[in-house]
Order: structure tokens, then sequence, then C-alpha cells
């Protein structure tokens, strides 16, 4: 469904799509010279302290500069409006008396990336930016940015105060140096890396099965779906488990507890490469045996999209981004409106228990150079921003069409539990245990498509999509997790140079082996190798940031 998941994007597609971002792509640079006040401009440097309140507006105007990086070809942007003066910026000038001052404009991508890198090595930096943790790290080392631990204790609201601790203090734990909190972390959403198994429930009762518990239930499931005709039409056309050339069997992996492409700690403490892990040896002896068989779809590797398969009946089987996956089922449904599928968080792993792989709480950061007379704006401007999704006047006026990447600073900020505690509110207002306009905004968009599709199921594909992608893909969200992280998920020295070709040798170890074109036994050549080519290097220093 690899053209489905282009459309999907991520968890952002049902949130705001302008709070999300990719990394450097999106984030400011540099600007001001070294020789500049550390103030934006005189008249945002207070003569008084200025007073702790989240969301008051400046007596007089301040100012921060910024370096910025927007899409080469977006023309979103309405005529008369730039970088330094459009909906976005006018927002938080009227709301904070807060104005931005573009240093200098790169197009996202490569020449971003380097303006930022020059700015970094020369310290010629803007008031503040959004960097990567490894250039956070580096700014640290340099003394280059302000301490930001008062002001957030101070300035911080009150909701962007609880979206931190939701994290339990993970977001944090990468921001804080010494005791010192020098950068506000983005807040991603840990639900949309986890993967689920989406199953043909209608075919299920036709044969009298039940959703597989084990991965032995599941491969008997996958076996029962190609020979006992599920679909009826008396043709042996039907597939077993789909793939993708990008090997994501995420479930199944988990289930013999093998993390491929995650940095893990052992049983003994020392950081290991989840794909050169004892584990993923066992997992690829499962798939391989599959494949010849015939269980997992024969031309995986090589097929450009799965969905003509689901959609026109053929599949009822993949392991797949989890709660989002509806935005490529609907064409299913419409082609055949008795065809149910479900999401479960299964198979289980040896001790019943449902392994979910996750990402990195944030990876990105808000940070202010060190001089600038008010750190305090940072905190303000994220209060506004983490808030867009649930203020109405901000909603009316930002939402129209226009690239996100105008944001003066953007990067995804969101509760890393959006999706289930969406599910649980909405759930609520449907059983009547509160009224619907108690439902936060981003909530009651989301009630209404429900509502909507459920007085008319399927008629309206944008309401049937939102509908199942939280009653279904969030329901299966809320079963009992062992969520498994990461950690470490930054860039290493020797990664910049060697990492390329060390992930191409692990896809390439991968499919091969799946398919039966190298032995099994290949996979120990392969482990072998990668630490002989810089995996082993890079290991290193990974223990060694984590000594840090």
């Amino acid at each position: 469904m690899k053209r489905k998941q282009k459309a999907i994007g991520l968890t952002m597609a049902l949130s705001l799509v302008f709070v999300s971002a990719c990394s450097n792509t999106e984030t400011p640079g540099s600007g001001t010279k070294k020789e500049d006040p550390p103030a934006g401009s005189s008249s945002s440097q207070p003569k008084e302290q200025e007073k702790a309140d989240p969301f008051g507006k400046y007596a007089q105007p301040v100012t921060l500069t910024i370096g910025k990086g927007v899409p080469a070809d977006d023309k979103t942007l309405p005529a008369g409006d730039t970088v330094e003066n459009n909906q976005f910026t006018r927002y938080f000038e009227e709301k904070l008396n807060l104005k931005f001052k573009a240093a200098w404009v790169a197009a996202a991508g490569d020449a971003y990336d380097q303006k930022l890198a020059l700015a970094i090595s020369s310290n010629d930096l803007p008031d503040a930016m959004v960097v990567s943790e490894k250039e956070l790290k580096t700014m640290v080392k340099a003394g280059q940015l302000e301490d930001l631990t008062k002001v957030y204790e101070q300035f911080a609201s009150p909701a962007l105060k609880k979206m931190y601790d939701a994290t339990k203090g993970k977001a944090f734990e990468s921001a804080t140096f010494n005791g010192k909190l020098m950068a506000l972390p983005n807040l991603n959403v840990d639900e949309d890396p986890i993967k689920l198994l989406w199953v043909r429930h209608d075919w299920l009762d036709k044969l009298g099965l039940k959703p597989p518990q084990t991965v032995d239930e599941l491969e008997a499931i996958a076996k029962a779906f190609i020979e006992k005709d599920p679909d009826g039409n008396g043709k042996a056309d039907t597939f077993g488990l789909l793939g993708d050339p990008s090997n994501t069997f995420g479930p199944l992996y988990s289930a013999f507890q093998a993390y491929p492409a995650m940095w893990l700690k052992d049983k003994e403490g020392k950081v290991v490469y989840g794909t050169t892990a004892p584990e993923m040896k066992e997992a690829l002896a499962k798939l391989r045996g599959w494949y010849e068989q015939g269980l997992l779809d024969k031309e995986y590797a090589i097929r450009k999209d799965t969905a003509e398969l689901v959609n026109g009946g053929r599949a009822g089987l993949f392991l797949y981004a989890g709660w989002s996956m509806p935005w490529g089922l609907y064409d299913s449904v419409k082609n055949n409106p008795n065809a149910v599928w479900k999401a479960y968080a299964l198979p289980l792993d040896g001790s019943g228990k449902y392994n979910a792989t996750q990402g990195p709480v944030s990876s990105q950061y808000f940070v202010v150079k060190k001089g600038y007379s008010n750190p305090e704006a940072i905190v303000k401007y994220l209060n506004l921003y983490s808030n867009v999704e649930n203020d109405a006047e901000a909603t009316a006026k930002l939402i129209n069409g226009v690239n996100a990447a105008y944001f003066p600073l953007r990067a995804t900020f969101v509760e890393p539990q959006i999706v289930t505690n969406r599910l649980k509110s909405i759930k609520k207002a449907l059983d009547g245990q509160i009224k619907p306009e108690q439902l936060r905004i981003d909530e009651k968009d989301v009630y209404d498509k429900v509502v909507k599709n459920n007085a008319e199921p399927g008629k309206d594909p944008g309401s049937w999509m939102y509908a199942y992608a939280y009653l279904v893909g969030g329901g299966a969200l809320e079963s009992p997790m062992n969520k498994v992280s990461g950690v470490f998920y930054s860039q290493t020295k020797s990664m910049g140079l060697k990492w390329p070709a060390l992930q191409k040798m692990e896809s390439e170890m991968i499919t091969k082996i799946i398919m039966g074109r190298e032995s099994l036994d290949s996979f120990d050549a392969f482990v072998a190798e990668w630490k002989k080519s810089g995996g082993e290097q890079i290991t290193k220093e990974i223990e060694e940031e984590l000594k840090k």
C-alpha cells in the first residue's frame, strides 16, 4: 500500500498538517551577526523583568531572528505575503507582539542543512531555531545556547506542561545537560510507529477461524486464506500474508523479540543493533519458510503497490502502520460492501505479550542563542503553537491551504497518545457520558465524522475513514502492549560516512534470506561483515554518547 501510505502521512493527517514537520528540512537556521545585540531589536530589551504570564502580550514589540527553510516549489503563499509577514507570523504578532525577522531564507533540504551547519560552526546564530539532537549536543558543548530551565518553569502554560508531563520525563532527558534544560524538545506521536495486524474478519468468520494469537496461528490463517477460497468465487486467487519491498514485518519480528533498525541494550547492558541480534535470525527463518510455502506473497519484494490486491478482494492479511491504515482500505469496502477489516495487536510473543516498537519521544529541539534578552519568548511561542488545533480562532485563521512550512519555528508538537486520548473522549460522547459540546475542537471534528458515518455508513469517504481509523485502528491501540523504545535515535560521526552502505547491506540481506537466494546462515556472515564495515565502530560511538 505504498501509494496510500504517502497519502495518509502520520497522525497529523487527522490533526493539523501544519504542526507536523520533517527533521531539518523545515527548521530555521542561522542569521544575526555576532556583533549584533543579543535581542532582535532595541525594543525587545525590557527595562523590567517580564511578568510571568504564559500568554501575556509584550508591551513593546519583541523580535526573534530566525533562518528559514521553505519548500522550493511551494506556491501556496498568497501574493504580498513573505516569510516574515504571513498569516502565521501575523498571528503571533497579534497575540504576543512577537515579530520574526528572517536572517536568511534557503530551500528546504541540502541548501538549508548547509546554512545551518555553517551557522553553528561559525557561531553566527539567529536568536532562535529548531535543531536536531546531534546539533543540540554540538551547540551545548560550544556554549552557544541559553539555559531555559527558569523561563520554562515561569512561562510554560499548564497545557504545555501537561503535554510534556505525559512523556514521564522522557522528552526532557535528551534536552537536559548537567541539570539544565537547554532546549524545548518537540513531541512526536508514540502511537504512529506501532504496526498492527490487519485482517479480513469476514473471511475469518466464513472459515470458522478466530484472530491469531500466536505466530503459528497466523501461519494457519495465511494458509487457510490461500487454500479455502475465503472470497467464495471458486478460484484459487487469494493471497496469504502481504509484504512490501522495505520488509516491514514489524509485528512478526516483535513476536520473536527481534527489533530491526533499532539501537537497544542486550541483557548484559551492551548496545546492540537490533538487526544483528540472534532473535532476528529466528524471525527470518520463519519468514523464509512462509515464503517457500507460498504463504508470503512471492512478489512482495518487487510489487510496487499492494493496494490492488486489497481493493480487489484478493488479500486479507497484512502487517502495517497502525491506526491510520483505513486511508488505504476504503476502496476495498467500496468494491465489496461485505468486507470487514479489523486491526489487532497481534501476534503475541512466546510469553503472551505484544511488543510494539517506539520511535523517539523527541527528535527536534527549539533552542535560543546564549545572550538573547527575551528567552521566554520561545516558551510563549510554544504555548500558542502547541494549542492551535484546540483554539477556534487560531483554527479559523490558520487552516486555509497555506503550507505550514511558513510557521516561523516549526516541528511536530502533539500529545504522544493523541489517538487513544481522542478515542476515549469520543467514546464517552457517543455513549452519552458527556455532551459533544464538551469535546475539544479536534475531538469534536472526529466525533462529527463518526456520527455522520454511523447515520449513512460508507456514503462519505472522509467520514468513513475517520470513523474506521479511530474506532477500529485506534481501538486496537488500546490493547495491552509492551512498548519497546530504542536507546539512541541520533547520529554519530561515523554514521554520516558509513550508514548508507550499511543500510543497503542490511536490506539486501533480509530480502535475500527471506526469498531463499542465500542460506539462513548467511545471516552470521552479514553480522560479521556489518561490524567490520563500520557497524562495530558506530556501536562504540553510541556507547560513548550514552555515557555523556
